[in-house]
């Protein structure tokens, strides 16, 4: 069955990796990052991704990102995506080990290099309002908040990101901890089965409902 790949941006380097060592070659389209932050307009984007597609199959390499996936309609393709709610949790395996890491702000490179990444909008509040406000208006945004956490996702300079990510956590207030991630999740929506607990798939020409994602 002809296959096609959507994949954000953010984890780029994480799914090309997945892709080189499952022995993936199919064709991919990619998202911009950032646009998690914005669900309608990341619906836009997807929609207008996979109305550009002629295939058979769909693999949407993400997670829900605020419903943003709730209103796409599918065509002639079928269309499987993991039960996750984004990408963090993908990258970690399950919602089950996420949930290990409470009050976890979490960061990878793909994160980091991000457009609108949490220590973008720390500098800008900063600036906008000064030191002291600025850092008042950040602690209220991240009062839920203990750690952050550095994910070691198998990509770049692993060591650079953790220096680099000693300041962030110095100015947002934060303990660092770093946690190891699994490609397997990703690596079997490459490859399959998807049948069972792991993915959902839609059929043709279908509009995704919330009743879907249950």
């Amino acid at each position: 069955m002809k296959t096609h790949i959507i994949g954000c941006e953010t984890i780029k380097q994480e799914l090309e990796k997945a892709m080189r060592e499952a022995g993936c070659e199919l064709n991919v389209s990619w998202i911009e990052s950032g646009l998690h932050n914005v669900p309608d307009k990341l619906r836009s984007k997807l929609q207008e991704a996979l109305d550009g597609i002629c295939t058979e199959r769909v693999l949407l390499v993400m997670g829900y990102c605020g419903n943003s996936l709730v209103g796409l309609k599918t065509r002639d393709f079928q269309l499987i995506f993991p039960r996750a709610d984004d990408c963090i949790t993908l990258l970690l395996g399950s919602l089950e080990e996420r949930k290990k890491h409470d009050r976890t702000y979490f960061l990878t490179k793909g994160w980091l290099d991000g457009e609108r990444n949490i220590y973008e909008e720390y500098k800008y509040t900063v600036g906008k309002y000064g030191l002291e406000q600025g850092k008042e208006i950040m602690n209220m945004m991240l009062e839920h908040y203990e750690y952050l956490g550095i994910i070691n996702t198998g990509v770049g300079n692993f060591d650079e990101l953790c220096e680099q990510s000693k300041k962030i956590a110095c100015d947002l207030g934060l303990t660092i901890k770093t946690i190891e991630a699994t490609d397997h999740w990703i690596k079997k929506l490459l490859t399959g089965p998807w049948e069972g607990s792991e993915f959902h798939i839609i059929p043709c020409n279908t509009v995704i409902e919330h009743s879907h994602l249950a």
